[in-house]
């Protein structure tokens, strides 16, 4: 897959489009912290990026006092408590935390309104009008499992909504043949969520061969370098608190040191059924789903629906190329790899591991023809967008 198409200028339609698009989520976000008792502003008790950050202002790699915050998955190592996270997060809190804010839900929800412009963007640099990149923005966000992620800034959420943003940022710099930022977006986007590094690594693959055919070195040496700072930066980091560069933290955490470890096959068909489960109706015609270990992604983010039935059509049409096959095989390789995990993200709304799967849907469209919005794209962006701040309510008293 390459980017082909030309962008159209970016001009006050586009302007407008994207204004528009950052105006719903941002009311959304609004509306839903207002049902929550006006909490946009307010702390978040699980921002462990935030605590990680104030306590390197004070020289320390562990998590001070870890032992009395019993609700943070905190990994316990030789008898200190550490964050068992990617530290990319962390990294971005240095600011608000040598500022002694704690922007908590606001912070996230700046992410999510720069992750959704990265979307925009990546259309209109793919040649698409504003009206179609306002759509597909809104798609992926608003109108996906995102937006639950989107509503708190607490750690879990934060390296989902940070990875996404990371990753489409990197796209759209891929589209301008700008490898340098791409791969450097890509290498922080696997700081906060690792499965990421499948993606970038693919890319990078492909700008690779693409540099080394032209024997241009220097070029190469250019886009590899930003990334590889950033893994040895993170390397470095697990090296210093756990002796071992790939590890960061997650091995240690209590329930996996009592459980067994956290990647098993014997997970792997339950969790798959996890992330299929259907949402039923009760004989009084009300919802139900379960809220711990995920259901059906194609409810909780329609734009997985879409993208299934966009490639059996293509298929059926025979106008599938085996390039187009790479980013569902990767989407298919990354559930599998998630679904050997202990969970599949406990307590939650939807099947919020899979929304680091929609970048990849996005990519698809993105080097596919233009895809003409049918009715029933549209049906499916308006239903995704009420059944995600339903779900993201209902889960306040749940």
């Amino acid at each position: 897959m390459s980017p082909a198409l030309s962008p159209r200028a970016f001009d006050r339609h586009h302007a407008q489009a994207l204004a528009a698009a950052l105006s719903l989520l941002a009311l959304a976000l609004v509306l839903y912290h207002s049902l929550a008792g006006g909490t946009l502003l307010s702390p978040n008790v699980y921002d462990s990026y935030l605590l990680q950050a104030q306590n390197w202002l004070e020289g320390r790699a562990y998590i001070e006092g870890g032992e009395s915050r019993p609700w943070l998955e905190l990994a316990v190592f030789e008898g200190r408590y550490y964050l068992s996270f990617p530290p990319v997060p962390s990294v971005l809190a240095l600011l608000p935390a040598a500022l002694g804010l704690s922007l908590g839900n606001l912070w996230q929800a700046l992410w999510a309104l720069a992750a959704l412009a990265g979307v925009y963007l990546c259309f209109w640099r793919a040649g698409h009008a504003p009206r179609v990149c306002a759509f597909w923005a809104l798609f992926a966000t608003l109108s996906a499992n995102f937006f639950w992620l989107a509503c708190s800034g607490g750690v879990w959420f934060q390296a989902q909504v940070l990875n996404f943003a990371f990753t489409v940022w990197g796209l759209f710099f891929w589209l301008k043949k700008q490898h340098a930022p791409t791969f450097f977006l890509l290498a922080l986007a696997v700081g906060c969520r690792p499965f990421t590094a499948l993606f970038a690594v693919v890319l990078w693959l492909g700008a690779a061969l693409g540099a080394a055919k032209e024997r241009r070195w220097g070029r190469l040496a250019a886009f590899t370098a930003p990334p590889a700072a950033v893994a040895l930066a993170l390397g470095w980091y697990n090296f210093i608190r756990f002796g071992n560069p790939f590890e960061f933290g997650h091995s240690y955490l209590p329930e996996f040191v009592r459980d067994g470890g956290q990647f098993t096959l014997e997970n792997f068909w339950q969790n798959l059924w996890n992330v299929l489960r259907p949402v039923t109706l009760t004989s009084s015609l009300e919802l139900s789903f379960p809220t711990f270990n995920g259901f059906c992604l194609f409810v909780a983010s329609p734009i997985f629906l879409l993208w299934a039935v966009d490639i059996v059509r293509a298929a059926a049409k025979k106008r599938l190329a085996p390039r187009d096959l790479l980013a569902p095989a990767l989407a298919l390789i990354t559930l599998a790899a998630l679904c050997l995990h202990r969970t599949m993200g406990g307590w939650q709304f939807g099947a919020r591991y899979t929304v680091d799967h929609i970048p990849l849907a996005l990519w698809w469209y993105l080097t596919r023809p233009r895809r003409p919005l049918g009715t029933g794209a549209l049906w499916l962006a308006g239903a995704g967008a009420l059944f995600n701040f339903y779900g993201a309510v209902h889960m306040l008293s749940h």
